[in-house]
Order: structure tokens, then C-alpha cells, then sequence
């Protein structure tokens, strides 16, 4: 029986729909029902009498052509073959044509970890040094070669890659020989097969006379030269929203969706503007956000529903009380509204900023769900800084043991590892004892084994003289020792800098552990984290959750309630070092978090936030400035300058007038809670202390920002000292006198430039000499504070 494919849809909507001959362009605001005219769209050309298997639709993850298989086999009761992803539409166009491909046997195709053993492979059969080729490395650059459809005869000459070049050829070579493919060939072979043979061009464009393209604005170059040459008979429909494109650093180029009138002439253009999802107040938000770029076709959004609760921005002292805000709203808006905690999403703009988020939601006992990521302690590079720190405080600790003394990779192989194990048996010792131990390590460190294990006592002898008093500081230096940042930067170049922050977070949560607890010795904090993610594994499988994710991650995906927190200059939109900033896409991302909210929406931003154990200032974004002011109300528990002061530094007109309802929900966040405070001392131990100025502290390089926080945390009374680490937070933000010790190596206004963070200056040195600390304010707008002595060749004077 023929259905009303029109039914439900609006003018515009219909207009896509009823399109079927010639080029179409849907530019499909957020919420606007994109998914709904596609599928509608497929449904009207079947009951046209086109064939199903005529019609290619393209889309780019399984979940989604999933969705349109199911709405299209529920409007007409029958499937349509080729509803696919590009790379699953390749591979049957491959298996398709198998004999052009020049294989001798039916080929099969690699997954990442097949092709890092072939390129281990590939570098040791060239005799190239493995530390400078590492697999990922390697295997990414080939990735960004074959995305832009070069092959190894087709890559310009450049010296920095002239040997991942000659191992592409190699590589390319021996997948050639061992019938395998990798996952970018999915695409870069059907495109050189329609590029050289017009033939088969022609074949398969009558094959589908029907292209369409969703989410146009997120293709790369393959991508799109696929669409041109399947496409070629301009029928054509490419549905998408530049002001959703977001995945530029991947290769995404959305020049594709706003040069596709040009290149399909004689296009029909749709513009689907209402959106079904949002009030207007959002809506409005974001559409002055995304204005401000020049990259984008123009479109107004628009709902018919109510104008809704003003947005709410939240602005405190530092991240930890960021966190505290958000939890407690949570809890609030379950407890007091009858919200849902699935109603809830919470988003960032890098994953490590989820540490502290995570942590509070614990605190109050809020089940919460990551989604698309990791949970912060679980992640590979936070575990492996943490089994260094458990060797320390329990040598015994195999399963530590075994995670640390290859990673960094020091090439210590299986066999090795056997003798030092059943070594340790005999001598009923730990195995890190081993290394402390010359004659024990003269009779295991002998042969090929030698070098490697030298090396690890080194390491593990240096490690094992540190001071453990103090979590973050005994964590920072651990770092430092073992090469970890170095490490994780190089074996992953795509994830490197994510993977740092992770680790300087890691940092910034045992500064704050020391700050406010008796003990904040490693042991301690390691004990801290052991039931924060023994808590975090028992929520694991609630339905009802709160959603954490990065701001990335929460595309397509929509919620009553969001919090898109860390709103500052730098944070977002973010600024990478070395890397010149790309406002335009970094507000696109911004409009795709505004855009997920349906009901309520909140921002909020600190005006300190700290990394490796470092505090930066940040001014609000520059976003905050593009909403317009009648759109937000704010909630101020700032203490250390007054927040609308900073955002005013980037708008003209009046202040935010004070959000009532943001005040019930948030007010009882900092009511003082015991876990918050450092209990007194005990009647035996010294007199009891007052507040101590951390200020003269400061100024005589004894006292760090942690430091700072105990020392107000030491006075008598929750509430006098609640307000004094207030303000220790503020003062220690504050310069302090530059103090120079005989023997600095550097001093106070010194150029320099750190092999990992790039050009700075140093700001102060501090602490006795047997402990030096130096201080460097980097361009990119950083400040981290490193030990001198752990310091060595990465830091030059220029």
C-alpha cells in the first residue's frame, strides 16, 4: 500500500523530498530533521519505481545508516542494499573488483594492530632505528598520505619524512605481495580504480543513478573524489551543515559542502532552518555564536517553541569548584526537579578536564556514564605514571612491575623477564630490589639483556631516592625520571598532546589531594584514587546517569539539560602550542554543544585552572562575549576578581542580571563539607596554629600553590578556613620576588625554549638548592614549575 512520503514534514522539508532529478543540496540546521528527509527522501524515489539497489546512500558511521536501514524498512517494509558508510561502500566495491586489484589471492585487510607489526617489520628489515619509527608515528603519516590520495610515487619531497617514505614504499609493497589492505586503501583503491579506468567509471555510475551523501561537511579529500566520481551524473543529493563542521583536524575540509554549487552546476539548495529540539533562547545563543564565522552558508535557526529558561552562566574560583557547581546542580536538579539523571550531559573540550567532574559526581554518590571515552583513571597513560607510583610504595606489586618496565619501551623481552622473576623467587626478594641490588643485577644484566636492564636500574635507583611526603610533587618527578611525557608525546603523535594533559591532570589532582588532606603523601593519594575508581567500576552499568563527554563526542546525541563547562580563552576555544588557532572551527564546536540542549542550558568557566600543579589565568572566551546579554543570566561565587568585570572586557553593554534559579540549585554546593577540611591537629602536637600569610611564604620561594591552600587549610574553624584557602588561592596567583641562588643555571627573565613546550621565559627559581624548582611562563600561555635537576638537555637558553 503506498504511503504519503510528505506527511509530517514541513514546506521545506517536503521541497528535499519531492527533489528528485539534478543536483540538491540540504544545508540542515541542527534538530532540523535531516535524518527524516533522507529517509523520506529514499522512500518517495522507491515509490517513483526506482529500484533500491539503484540508490547509493552514504553516510559515516554504522550506527547511522543502521537508523536509516530501520526508518526506511519501517516505511515501506523492505530493505535497501547499499545504505552504507564510505568505507563499507569501498570494501564491496573492492570485493566487487577484485581481479583489478592485481592480488593472487583474495585479499583480506589489516586492522591497527596488523598494520604496526608489518611496519615493525617493515623498519627492522630496513635496519632503521625503531625509537625514531615508531609504528604509530609511521602508520599515521602513511594514513594522512593516503587520505589525500597520494601514493608513494605521488608524495612531494620533504626531508622530515624521507625515511617514513621509503618505508610507505616498502609497506606498500609487501601489502601488495601478502594480499592484505589497510583501512585507508577502502578508499584511496576505489578511487585510483574509477581514476584510471572511465570504463568502470561509467559502469557504476549507471549502476547508481542515485547518489546521497549525509553529513557532506565532515569529508576528506578520498571522500569527496569518491562522491565526484560515482556522482558524475550530477544526481547528486549531499545533505550537511558547515556550522557542524568540526572534524578539520582529521582532514575533514568544509570547503567541500560550500564549493558543492560550484561543483555541481545547476544545484537546488534547501535550507532547513526550525529546529525541533531546542527553545529559542538556546537556539538564539548559538546562532550569534556561529554568526561570527565566515565560513558557512547563511541560515537562521528558529523554533516555535517557548523562548524558555534564560541560559545560566556559572563562574568560580578554580576547577575543582567548577566541578562541585556541577555536581551539586545535578544532584539538584534529580533531588528537587524530578529531573532524570539520564537528562543530564556534561561536556569538555579535551577529556582530561573530566578528571575533576568525575571525582565529584563520586563525592555525591551521582551515577554518571563516559561516553566515546575512557574513564580518567583507566586511561593507558594515567595508569602507566600510576604503577611507577605503586611500585614505589609497594615493590611487590607484579602487576605494576610488569606495566612499568617496558613503557617507556626499553626492550627488556619475555625470556629476561623470566629470570628476574624466578631470580626474585630465590632470593625471596622483590623484583625492583633487583635493581638496587649490583651483585643480584651482575648476574641477570649480562648479554643483549644487558643494556636494556643497566638502563632500568638506573631509572628505578633514582625513582627510589624520592621523597614520597608529597604526592604531587614525588608524581611530577616521577615524570620526569622516566621519560613518560617524552614517551607518550612520540608513540602517538594524533593523541600525544591529549595524553600529556592527561598526565598533567593527574598532577593537578594530587596538587589538590595534598592541599586538602593531613596526609598527602603518595601512599595516600594512591589510596584515594583506589576508591575513586573502585566507586567508578561498581556505576559502570546504571542506565540512569549523567553523561560526561567531550564536546566532539556530543555530536548528533541531544539532552534536557547540558553543561558545557571550562568556557575560557584558551580552554575553548582551545589553543594547542605550536599551533596557530582555528577560531572558526573551535566556534562551530562551540554551536554544536550550545545546539544539544533542549531545555536548560548551562555555562561555566573558572578564572584559575591549573596543570601540571601549575595556575593560569584565564579570561573568559570569547564566545561568552558573541551571546547576546538578554539570553544569560549569571551565577557568580568568584572570589578572586570579579567575573563580570573580566567579561566585560569583551562586550559592551550592560551585566548580567543574577540568576535566581541557578542560586537554589547551586547555593548549598559550598556549604563545608568534612572531606573539604584538614582536621585539626591532635592535643599532644604543637600549639594550635593560625592562618599563615602564604604571601611571605611565597615571596621566599618555601611555598608552592598547594602549599599555599594547606597552609589556609591549617586554621582553626571549617568556615574561617574555607574562606582562608579562598584566599590562598588568590594570593597565590600572585608574582613573588625573584630569589637567585650561586650555581642557578638560568635566571629570572631568561629566554629559553623546552624541547616539549616550546619558547618561554623564566619567571622565578625557588626552594634550597638541593631542591630547585624553576618557573617558566611559555607562549603558548602555560606556566609549569619543574625541578632543576631533573631538567638536564630539554631546557636551553636562546
Amino acid at each position: 500500500m503506498p504511503i504519503d512520503c510528505l506527511a509530517g514534514l514541513n514546506a521545506r522539508q517536503q521541497e528535499a523530498v519531492r527533489h528528485h532529478q539534478g543536483p540538491l543540496l540540504v544545508v540542515a540546521g541542527a534538530g532540523s530533521g535531516k535524518t527524516r528527509v533522507i529517509t523520506h527522501r529514499v522512500a518517495s524515489l522507491i515509490q517513483e519505481g526506482v529500484r533500491p539497489d539503484r540508490i547509493l546512500a552514504i553516510t559515516f558511521t554504522n550506527k547511522a545508516a543502521g537508523e536509516m536501514q530501520e526508518r526506511i524498512e519501517g516505511l515501506l517494509g523492505l530493505k535497501t542494499p547499499w545504505i552504507t558508510t564510505f568505507h563499507s561502500a569501498g570494501l564491496r566495491i573492492m570485493k566487487l573488483e577484485q581481479s583489478r586489484l592485481g592480488f593472487e589471492h583474495p585479499f583480506t585487510i589489516l586492522d591497527e594492530d596488523d598494520q604496526r607489526r608489518m611496519l615493525r617489520r617493515v623498519v627492522k628489515e630496513m635496519e632503521l632505528n625503531p625509537k625514531d619509527h615508531d609504528p604509530r608515528a609511521v602508520g599515521s603519516q602513511i594514513s594522512r598520505w593516503k587520505n589525500r590520495l597520494l601514493t608513494p610515487d605521488k608524495v612531494p619531497a620533504q626531508d622530515e619524512y624521507d625515511t617514513f617514505l621509503k618505508i610507505y614504499y616498502r609497506y606498500t609493497e609487501l601489502t601488495q605481495i601478502e594480499c592484505v589492505v589497510d583501512f585507508d586503501d577502502l578508499l584511496l583503491r576505489p578511487v585510483l580504480m574509477f581514476e584510471e579506468d572511465e570504463e568502470l567509471r561509467q559502469q557504476y555510475q549507471e549502476r547508481f543513478p542515485f547518489v546521497l551523501i549525509d553529513e557532506y561537511q565532515d569529508t576528506n579529500e578520498a571522500q569527496y573524489r569518491l562522491v565526484r566520481l560515482l556522482g558524475g551524473h550530477g544526481n547528486v543529493c549531499a545533505t550537511g551543515d558547515p556550522d557542524q563542521a568540526i572534524y578539520g583536524w582529521r582532514g575533514a575540509d568544509i570547503h567541500n559542502i560550500l564549493n558543492f554549487e560550484k561543483d555541481f552546476p545547476g544545484c537546488t539548495t534547501v535550507l532547513l532552518e526550525q529546529n525541533y529540539r531546542s527553545t529559542q533562547t538556546i537556539l538564539r545563543a548559538a546562532q550569534a555564536v556561529v554568526e561570527h564565522n565566515t565560513q558557512r552558508k547563511d541560515k537562521t535557526i528558529f523554533s516555535e517553541k517557548e523562548s524558555g529558561d534564560p541560559i545560566t552562566l556559572i563562574t568560580v574560583d578554580d576547577q575543582d569548584d567548577e566541578a562541585m557547581a556541577v555536581a551539586a546542580a545535578c544532584q539538584r536538579l534529580h533531588d528537587k526537579d524530578g529531573r532524570s539523571y539520564s537528562d543530564i550531559a556534561v561536556f569538555y573540550r579535551t577529556n582530561h578536564q573530566g578528571r575533576a567532574i568525575e571525582e565529584w559526581l563520586n563525592r555525591r554518590g551521582l551515577p554518571y556514564r563516559i561516553v566515546g571515552a575512557t574513564r580518567f583513571y583507566d586511561r593507558a597513560e594515567v595508569k602507566d605514571l600510576l604503577a611507577y607510583a605503586r611500585l614505589l610504595i609497594n615493590p611487590r606489586d607484579q602487576v605494576s612491575f610488569e606495566r612499568a618496565v617496558n613503557t617507556p619501551r626499553r626492550g627488556v623481552g619475555d625470556r629476561t623477564l623470566d629470570i628476574i622473576r624466578d631470580m626474585a623467587l630465590d632470593e625471596e626478594c622483590a623484583i625492583p630490589d633487583i635493581f638496587l641490588d649490583d651483585s643480584l643485577l651482575d648476574r641477570v644484566a649480562v648479554g643483549r639483556a644487558s643494556k636494556p636492564l643497566r638502563g632500568l636500574a638506573h631509572t628505578w635507583r633514582r625513582l627510589h631516592a624520592l621523597d614520597r611526603a608529597d604526592a604531587a610533587r614525588c608524581l611530577r618527578a616521577i615524570l620526569d625520571i622516566t621519560g613518560l611525557e617524552d614517551y607518550h608525546l612520540q608513540d602517538d603523535p594524533e593523541k600525544g598532546q591529549e595524553r600529556l594533559w592527561n598526565l598533567g591532570e593527574v598532577i593537578s589532582a594530587a596538587e589538590q589531594f595534598v592541599a586538602t588532606h593531613a596526609d598527602g603523601g603518595l601512599a595516600a593519594y594512591l589510596d584515594h584514587v583506589s576508591l575513586i575508581t573502585a566507586v567508578d567500576n561498581r556505576r559502570g552499568g546504571e542506565d540512569e546517569a549523567v553523561s560526561l563527554m567531550t564536546l566532539h563526542a556530543s555530536k548528533g546525541l541531544e539532552y534536557p539539560v547540558v553543561f558545557i563547562t571550562a568556557c575560557e580563552q584558551g580552554v575553548l576555544p582551545l589553543v594547542r602550542h605550536g599551533a596557530t588557532p582555528d577560531y572558526e572551527e573551535e566556534r562551530r564546536l562551540m554551536y554544536v554543544g550550545i545546539t544539544r540542549a533542549q531545555e536548560r542550558l548551562f555555562l561555566s568557566r573558572s578564572v584559575t585552572r591549573s596543570q601540571f600543579g601549575q595556575t593560569k589565568r584565564n579570561p573568559p572566551s570569547m564566545f561568552l562575549a558573541e551571546i547576546p546579554d538578554e539570553c544569560i543570566q549569571h551565577y557568580d561565587r568568584s572570589t578572586i576578581r570579579s567575573a563580570r568585570g573580566d567579561i566585560e572586557d569583551f562586550r559592551e553593554g550592560p551585566s548580567y542580571p543574577i540568576d535566581s534559579l541557578a542560586r537554589q540549585l547551586l547555593d548549598d554546593a559550598w556549604s563545608p563539607e568534612p572531606m573539604h577540611e584538614r582536621p585539626a591537629p591532635p592535643a599532644s602536637s604543637a600549639p594550635p596554629q593560625t592562618a599563615v600569610d602564604p604571601e611571605t611564604l611565597r615571596a621566599q620561594g618555601l611555598l608552592t600553590t598547594g602549599s599555599a591552600l594547606k597552609a589556609a587549610l591549617r586554621s582553626k574553624g571549617s568556615a574561617q578556613g574555607l574562606a582562608a584557602s579562598r584566599s590562598a588561592k588568590a594570593a597565590a596567583t600572585a608574582d613573588s620576588a625573584p630569589i637567585v641562588l650561586p650555581g642557578d643555571p638560568f635566571q629570572p627573565g631568561d629566554m629559553v625554549v623546552h624541547q616539549l613546550y616550546g619558547p618561554g621565559h623564566v619567571r622565578e627559581l625557588q626552594g634550597p638548592s638541593n631542591d630547585r624548582r624553576i618557573r617558566i611562563d611559555f607562549d603558548d600561555g602555560t606556566s609549569r614549575e619543574m625541578f632543576l635537576h631533573f631538567v638536564g638537555d630539554k631546557l636551553k637558553r636562546l
